[in-house]
C-alpha cells in the first residue's frame, strides 16, 4: 500500500497518535504525517503510507490555511485554551483596531516558536521541557503570512482565516497580535483547513478509514503518489533511460539533450509512463534523490 491519506485529525489527539492508530488500522509499518498539528487543534493531516513516506517532506513544505479564533484579554502558558492563565487585560479590541494591525503581520516576519511545541532541543521536545518548568528562548525564525482575513467576531473574540508558509505557529501569531494592540491574546480554536492540495472538505476521519478497510475499499481514500505530487513540475524521460534511472544512476544531460532541467528545482521524474522518483539537477546530470519506483527482481 503506497499513497497519501488525507486525515481529519480530531482535537485531543496528537499527530503521532493519529499515525500510530492508522498503522494499526491499515496493518502497515511505514507511515508518517506531513507536519505536526497541535493536540488541541483539528483539521487536515496528510499521512503518507508505504513508499509515499519518501515524499512527506515535499508535502510538508506546502503552504497552509487555518481558521483560528483569536481571544483578547487573557494570556495562557500554552497560548491556547488548554493552558493556565498567566496574564489578564481589561483592554477591549474593536474590529477596526484589529484590522489596523493586520498589515504589519503580512509578508515575511520573524516568529518566536512557543515553548509548548514539538520543536526539539538536544533531543527533547520543547513541550516536554516546558512541563518540567524549563524555559528556553529558541531563535526566532522566518515565516511568511500571505493573508489574514477577519471572518466574524466582536467583543474581543474574532474568527480569522490565515494563509501562511510551513512552520508558522498560529498560537504565536495570535499572541503577538495581542501584544501589538497593547493587550494579551490566546488562540481559542484552531482548525487547519488546507495543506497544499489537501483540503478539509475532502478529509477522512479515522472511523471512516477503519470502515473502508473492513470493506476492502481503502483505495477510495488513498491518494496515489502521482496525484500527491501534482504540485511538482514533471520531467518525462525517454524509454532507454529506464534502467539507468531505476538503478539511481545519474543521467548525463549532455547526452540526453531533450531533457530540460533547471537548477534548484525538484522534479517528479517519469519514464515509460511510470513515476520513478524525485530528481534534481546535479551539475550536468539529472539525479534521483528520492527513489519511489520499487525495482523488480
Amino acid at each position: 500500500m503506497n499513497g497519501v491519506l488525507n486525515i481529519l485529525k480530531p482535537p485531543a489527539m496528537t499527530s503521532s497518535d493519529v499515525v500510530t492508530r492508522l498503522r494499526r488500522i491499515l496493518d502497515v509499518r511505514k507511515t508518517g504525517h506531513t507536519g505536526t498539528l497541535d493536540p488541541g487543534a483539528a483539521g487536515v493531516l496528510p499521512v503518507c503510507v508505504g513508499r509515499a513516506t519518501k515524499i512527506a517532506d515535499y508535502i510538508m513544505a506546502s503552504d497552509k490555511e487555518y481558521i483560528a479564533e483569536i481571544c483578547f484579554g487573557l494570556e495562557t502558558d500554552t497560548q491556547d485554551s488548554y493552558g493556565a492563565v498567566v496574564n489578564r487585560s481589561d483592554v477591549t479590541v474593536s474590529r477596526h483596531q484589529l484590522e489596523g494591525i493586520i498589515p504589519q503581520f503580512l509578508g515575511t516576519i520573524m516568529q518566536q516558536p512557543p515553548m509548548y511545541s514539538a520543536i526539539k532541543h538536544e533531543g527533547k521536545k520543547l513541550y516536554q521541557l516546558a512541563r518540567k518548568g524549563i524555559e528556553l528562548n529558541k531563535p526566532a525564525r522566518k515565516v511568511r503570512i500571505h493573508t489574514i482575513d477577519i471572518l466574524h467576531g466582536a467583543d474581543n473574540r474574532y474568527l480569522l482565516k490565515i494563509q501562511c508558509s510551513k512552520g508558522t505557529y498560529i498560537r504565536s501569531l495570535c499572541a503577538d497580535m495581542g501584544r501589538a494592540l497593547g493587550t494579551c491574546a490566546y488562540t481559542g480554536f484552531l482548525m487547519r483547513t488546507r495543506t497544499g492540495g489537501y483540503a478539509v472538505e475532502d478529509a477522512w476521519t479515522l472511523y471512516e478509514i477503519e470502515a473502508l478497510c473492513k470493506t476492502q475499499e481503502i483505495e477510495r481514500a488513498l491518494v496515489p503518489m502521482e496525484t500527491a505530487l501534482d504540485f511538482m513540475p514533471r520531467v518525462f524521460c525517454e524509454e532507454y533511460l529506464y534502467d539507468i534511472l531505476t538503478t539511481g544512476t545519474p543521467v548525463d544531460l549532455n547526452k540526453a539533450r531533450d531533457l530540460q532541467v533547471e537548477k534548484d528545482v525538484h522534479y517528479a521524474v517519469y519514464c515509460r509512463n511510470e513515476l520513478i522518483g524525485i530528481g534534481k539537477r546535479a551539475g550536468d546530470t539529472l539525479k534521483i534523490i528520492s527513489m519511489l519506483k520499487l525495482r523488480e527482481g
